[in-house]
């Protein structure tokens, strides 16, 4: 054998006998208020982010969730038949300052799963991968995703959850990422806290549809089921923990009986309303009047004597029971008719109004409705409703911002939602709509002096096999939005029963959220900033900020770095007003 074979075969032995070269991995962080695709570019520094450094730099108030996202990027394997890089962990240390601590058990971690969106949901949507579903980081996790494909970035949504009691000052501490129990990188992290805590209650009302019906037939649970009414509570939790309530309480449903001699007998749940109300103080308490006269015997012609004899009498037990127990401040009645929109649906919400008010005298009554008729024939609903809420697109009217006022002056609330009819460039809580939309419902809500938003339901589940997989949930969507595709309508969270079959991460008991969800919670808490302002005697800098933001529903910031930037200076002069 020549020098040179034999040289060439001591090379081909050498070259199988050493193992491949991991490929090199990038660490980088972004802020919370950014969708990390899987093709964007690494970014070497940005508002929270310095890649010299390598620290994440961020601030809040005690009582404050303070997110921010790090990056993990590999490049992808040549082939979709050879394996994506994994075994990554990241793990964070206390953050620590001289005068205190936050511990790691307040830094919470969650990976972010990909859905693969094959339809835009509006002139500014974009097929392919986008981040949503926010799953309990547990173990290791990789850059596989759904239908055999890979992800360059995989983000990691880390949010902090600053103690009420945390001492002002700088605290530091750091991430460690590492691969099959190698450290890859170290993340320096650095908090500021200022000096004052959000309130614990949330003065922005919140209507956030959840159905225990629907989430009945998505868990395969009976209705009337123990199961299901642990489950639901861990739905309401959830909302509850992030600054927001049901719409519909299923748990606070009354019971209605018909007795032997065929009046109502209404039962409520005290152990219910004690945790809900004076435990959790639960701000609204929606409740239908429709409920006194289907329950029990034959139905009776809609407003007849014996119809409105049988409404009455559940209306007012429930309104001495409210009374009774110190709530009738919380209780609103809502109007059967969903979105009136004929002359004759108009005309039985006013019949549905008085018979609300003759039964419980001084409980709003709440229309999903605009004050200002589309056509004036229908009539008005001003002295019949109290309460409104209305949809976005009717506040492009002038006379409708005025009727809120109007409305606003007479004691009523005035709420507002959002759904698949609601186009670009307003707001919506699409996947791969703007990351600044969910933020800005809230500065909206202020800046049109209205007391809070609606959302119709955050887990209709019920026209997807499976909406880990499939973003379309809401499938007639497309007959109210000029055609397009709604990724995420009606789906801000997810279920936890299948997160491990997606993402390899533990199961959850109970929902799992999305990046969208944390970011409306991110805008309640301004609006939490907005609130102290005024509560401290200077409404004007509140009120300023918000126009600053938004100067209507349709012209609003999403400039990024305009929202931090304003959120410092409120931080500073709520100190100073406290001071």
């Amino acid at each position: 054998m020549t020098r040179v074979a034999t040289v060439f075969l001591l090379l081909t032995a050498f070259a199988v006998a050493v193992p491949a070269a991991e490929p090199p991995v990038s660490v980088w962080a972004v802020p919370s208020v950014q969708k990390v695709r899987p093709e964007d570019p690494v970014e070497a520094s940005n508002l929270v982010w310095s890649g010299k450094t390598k620290t994440v730099t961020i601030s809040g108030a005690k009582n404050e969730h303070v997110p921010f996202q790090i990056v993990v990027t590999t490049p992808p394997p040549p082939t979709r038949y050879d394996r994506a890089a994994s075994g990554f962990r990241v793990d964070a240390s206390d953050l620590v300052s001289p005068s205190g601590r936050i511990t790691k058990e307040r830094i919470k971690l969650y990976l972010e799963h990909v859905v693969l969106c094959y339809g835009k949901s509006s002139p500014v949507g974009a097929t392919g991968f986008w981040p949503d579903a926010l799953v309990p980081l547990t173990g290791p996790f990789g850059m596989d995703s759904q239908f055999r494909s890979f992800v360059r970035n995989r983000a990691i949504w880390i949010d902090v959850q600053v103690p009420e009691d945390t001492p002002a000052g700088a605290y530091n501490g750091t991430l460690d990422i590492t691969r099959n129990g190698q450290q890859i990188d170290r993340i320096l992290v650095s908090l500021k806290v200022h000096d004052f805590a959000l309130p614990n209650e949330t003065h922005l009302i919140t209507y956030i549809g959840i159905s225990s019906g629907r989430l009945a037939g998505f868990y395969g649970l009976k209705e009337d089921s123990s199961e299901l009414k642990a489950l639901v509570r861990k739905y309401y939790d959830f909302l509850y923990a992030n600054r927001m309530e049901p719409w519909f309480h299923d748990m606070l449903q009354p019971e209605i009986k018909e007795t032997a001699g065929g009046s109502l007998e209404v039962r409520f749940d005290d152990r219910e309303y004690a945790h809900y109300m004076n435990t959790l103080k639960t701000k609204r308490v929606v409740l239908e009047p429709r409920s006194g006269e289907t329950a029990g015997g034959e139905k009776s012609a809609p407003f007849s004597e014996a119809f409105n004899r049988r409404v009455t009498a559940y209306v007012k037990q429930v309104y001495d029971y409210f009374s009774e127990n110190g709530w009738r401040s919380r209780l609103v009645f809502n109007s059967p008719i969903d979105e009136p929109n004929t002359a004759q649906q108009y005309a039985d919400t006013r019949r549905w109004a008085e018979l609300v008010h003759k039964a419980a005298p001084g409980v709003p009554f709440l229309v999903t409705e605009s004050p200002v008729p589309d056509t004036p024939d229908w009539g008005t609903l001003i002295g019949f409703a109290n309460n409104f809420s209305v949809h976005g697109n009717e506040l492009n009217r002038p006379q409708v911002k005025k009727a809120i006022r109007d409305v606003q002056a007479k004691g009523g609330e005035v709420t507002w939602y959002i759904s698949c009819d609601q186009g670009y460039p307003q707001p919506n809580y699409f996947i791969d709509g703007p990351a600044m939309d969910p933020v800005m419902v809230p500065w909206i809500t202020w800046r049109h002096g209205m007391n809070g938003i609606l959302y119709w339901d955050i887990a209709f589940w019920s026209q997807t096999p499976d909406p880990w997989l499939d973003p379309v949930t809401y499938l007639s969507g497309f007959l109210c939005s000029d055609g397009y595709v709604l990724n995420g309508e009606g789906c801000m969270v997810y279920p936890g029963n299948r997160a491990k079959r997606y993402t390899g991460q533990s199961d959850v008991d109970g929902p799992v959220s999305s990046i969208r969800m944390e970011l409306l919670r991110e805008g309640i808490e301004d609006y939490e900033y907005l609130w102290l302002l005024k509560s401290l005697g200077d409404s004007d800098f509140a009120d300023r900020a918000a126009q600053g933001m938004a100067v209507d529903v349709s012209a609003f910031s999403r400039n990024v770095e305009e929202l931090f930037e304003l959120r410092q200076r409120m931080a500073a002069r709520i100190e100073s007003l406290k001071r």
